[in-house]
């Protein structure tokens, strides 16, 4: 499977590990699992390690609709902080299409190169 879901409840955490190509749909389904709470209650963190993943298949078209599907959970994603882990230039330029394309529902969403300055950064209380 691309994409595992974590959850650590303790830590108010879920982690999606993804791997190898995801494709839209991959992608959707996940979003949507997740703050629809089918799985377990949605966190309040939430980790995308997408260090060995691709998502370069993905249009201007589909990052914008994956956008406008998490805009449509404003009230469930209200107060979540997202990290977004990558490491191929090009997942990182379509991640940063994203965060511009959904910025009034998500405030709290920054991309890192690095695991653990994702993790650092998900755990520190905000100011």
């Amino acid at each position: 499977m691309p994409i595992t879901t974590h959850r650590n409840p303790a830590r108010d955490l879920t982690t999606f590990k993804c791997n190898g190509d995801l494709s839209f749909s991959e992608i959707v389904a996940v979003i949507e699992r997740f703050f629809q709470g089918t799985v377990a209650p949605p966190t309040n963190k939430i980790l995308w390690d997408m260090r060995t993943a691709s998502i370069d298949t993905l249009t201007k078209d589909h990052v914008y609709r994956i956008a406008n599907l998490v805009n449509g959970y404003k009230a469930e994603a209200k107060g979540t902080k997202i990290a977004v882990v990558i490491s191929k230039d090009i997942n990182f330029d379509i991640v940063k299409k994203f965060k511009a394309e959904s910025k009034e529902t998500l405030k709290d969403i920054i991309v890192f190169r690095k695991i653990d300055e994702a993790t650092g950064w998900l755990e520190k209380e905000k100011e």
